[in-house]
C-alpha cells in the first residue's frame, strides 16, 4: 500500500485529536454530544446501540472513538449539512460484512492480503482508520474486549468513516 504526502499529514492531524480526546471533560462530552446530536444524530444512536453489549469502561473508550471520528470530520462543511442515514450506514456496514465473509471462506493467505490491502487503500480516511486500530491495541479495555465483539466494533467504525468520507467525497 502506498502512503502519501496527504497520509503523513492526515497522521499528525489524527495524533492530534486523539492526544485532545484523551483530556475530554464532563463540559466537553455535554457540549460536543448536543452539537453531534443536532447535525449527525446517527452517531449518538451508533453509541447507544452499543451500550447493551459493552462493559462501562469498554463503552466509555467506544465513546472517544466516535469523538476522535467526530473530531476529524466535524469541521467539513459537508458533514455540517447531509447527516449519515441509516440506509448509507446499513449499505455500507453490509458491503464490509460481506467482504468479511468472503475472505473467511479464502483458503490463500497472500490473496486475503492482496483483498484486504485493495480494501484499505480505497478508504480515504487511512490515517483515521490506523488511529481507531492504535486505539483498540493500546487502551486496555479495548484490549481485553471480547474478539468477537470487537470485530464488530471495528467493522462498524469503519463503516462510521466510510459514511463520512461518502458524504464528502458526493457532495
Amino acid at each position: 500500500m502506498i502512503i502519501s504526502k496527504k497520509d503523513i499529514i492526515e497522521t499528525k492531524k489524527v495524533r492530534r485529536i486523539i492526544q485532545k480526546v484523551e483530556k475530554i471533560d464532563a463540559n466537553y462530552v455535554s457540549s460536543e454530544s448536543e452539537i453531534i446530536n443536532q447535525k449527525q444524530p446517527f452517531l449518538i444512536s451508533l453509541l447507544l446501540g452499543f451500550r447493551d453489549d459493552l462493559k462501562e469502561t469498554e463503552l466509555e473508550e467506544i465513546m472517544k472513538i466516535i469523538f476522535i471520528i467526530w473530531e476529524y470530520f466535524k469541521s467539513s462543511d459537508q458533514i455540517n449539512k447531509t447527516m449519515i442515514s441509516e440506509k448509507l450506514y446499513s449499505k455500507i456496514i453490509g458491503r464490509n460484512i460481506n467482504m468479511l465473509k468472503y475472505l473467511e471462506g479464502e483458503d490463500n493467505r497472500s490473496s486475503i492480503s492482496e483483498i484486504t490491502e485493495i480494501d484499505l487503500s480505497n478508504l480515504r480516511s487511512k490515517a483515521l482508520f490506523s488511529g481507531i486500530i492504535f486505539q483498540f491495541k493500546n487502551k486496555r479495555p479495548l484490549i481485553e474486549m471480547n474478539n468477537k465483539i470487537k470485530g464488530h466494533v471495528l467493522i462498524g467504525m469503519k463503516s462510521l468513516i466510510e459514511c463520512f468520507d461518502e458524504i464528502i467525497v458526493k457532495n
